[in-house]
């Protein structure tokens, strides 16, 4: 009898644990599945949340010309009370699978950026890895826009243009919101990338300049700064450099690039030296009378590019100490590792010394390749 029962027992708890086991189960039909949040400032100190998100399709019933997804805006007196106004007319949100965090113009500029995301990071549904974006106008303007484009999904369009790094270097590395945390914590200024709908299109549109004391944005920077300021942090993975030789257009494309950036002390004032080598090939030479197999011919072009690169830089970087005077290119990190003393006792009088440090620039460019055409002799097979 005592084994019936025993049997019994083991029978009940394998069925109380069975029965336990989709506790948590939640009904995808009933589930806001969102990829992306634009967020605006509202008139009154509020904030505007416009959520994009998937629309299930169920057994083939949804429409061929129907949308794939469905934005959803909520607003309220801070984040919180936002995302919560959702349920008084939608789903609840579903944030595990969430992409973008899109900030409008003037919520970025007039209130802290992590403050703003304090909500999200908390949240434990919400990924650390998600990309942080900002925008020249309402993020809305571009949560809403409808593509043409093979992918019609603005937020997805948004993410997989991040992945074109290697065809052009105008395109910043993703900043994820794990990472903007730890730099607002540091009081690490840094630059986020900037997209917009101009022309019915979601284009990637030069950067945003996050202050790292304030938490907030100061400015924004062309998208060929951003493809200088590139060469600098070493993000540089593909891309072209234009240029011309006796009127005629020449073309560089980048196959490989790297830089390092050396800080000097002298009595107490900070100047840095930055070398940047790249490789890679001429892809176009409009010039009539061209000849890439003359080794004289190739180092001329050789030394126009590198000019160019290294003018472009130095624009960029004197914009960045004259107009902004804040630096969002790491050089700090540099001093950091090199002076530690130093740094322990001038860090909160980083910003005024980045503005007078003096900076010089070694640019070298090697051109390995001409395309189909043939090779240069340094060039191996």
């Amino acid at each position: 009898m005592s084994r019936k029962r025993l049997l019994l027992f083991f029978l009940s708890c394998c069925l109380f644990l069975l029965s336990a086991g989709c506790w948590d189960l939640k009904d995808i039909e009933k589930l806001s599945f969102v990829r992306g949040v634009g967020i605006d400032e509202e008139d009154d100190q509020g904030v505007k949340l416009t959520y994009q998100n998937l629309v299930p399709k169920m057994g083939g019933t949804q429409e061929a010309d129907s949308p794939d997804y469905v934005n959803v805006v909520s607003k309220g007196k801070n984040v919180l009370e936002a995302v919560s106004n959702v349920a008084l007319k939608d789903p609840p949100i579903y944030s595990d699978h969430l992409k973008i965090f899109l900030f409008g113009k003037s919520q970025a500029e007039h209130h802290d950026i992590q403050g703003t995301l304090n909500h999200f990071i908390r949240d434990d549904e919400v990924r650390r890895s998600s990309y942080f974006l900002v925008s020249r106008d309402q993020a809305s303007k571009v949560i809403n826009q409808k593509l043409k484009s093979q992918q019609k999904i603005p937020v997805e369009h948004i993410f997989e243009t991040s992945k074109n790094r290697s065809f052009n270097g105008k395109i910043m590395m993703p900043t994820r919101i794990g990472r903007a945390s730890d730099y607002f914590q540091m009081g690490i200024s840094f630059l986020v990338q900037s997209v917009d709908a101009i022309n019915g299109e979601l284009i990637y549109d030069g950067a945003g300049i996050i202050d790292g004391k304030s938490r907030k944005l100061i400015g924004f920077i062309p998208a060929n700064d951003v493809q200088s300021l590139n060469w600098i942090m070493s993000r540089i993975s593909g891309g072209v450099v234009p240029a011309s030789f006796k009127g005629f257009p020449i073309t560089y494309e980048v196959k490989k690039a790297e830089s390092k950036v050396e800080p000097y002390l002298k009595d107490g004032k900070i100047s840095f030296k930055i070398s940047i080598k790249t490789n890679g090939k001429l892809s176009e030479d409009q010039y009539p009378s061209e000849n890439s197999f003359d080794e004289q011919y190739i180092e001329r072009f050789e030394h126009i590019f590198a000019k160019k690169i290294k003018q472009r830089i130095q624009k960029a970087v004197s914009y960045l100490q004259t107009e902004v005077g804040v630096d969002p290119i790491f050089l700090n990190r540099q001093v950091r590792i090199k002076y530690p003393d130093f740094w322990d006792q001038h860090r909160d009088e980083w910003d005024t010394l980045f503005q007078e440090a003096d900076i010089d620039y070694d640019v070298k460019v090697s051109i390995l390749n001409f395309g189909a055409e043939g090779a240069t002799k340094s060039f191996k097979w």
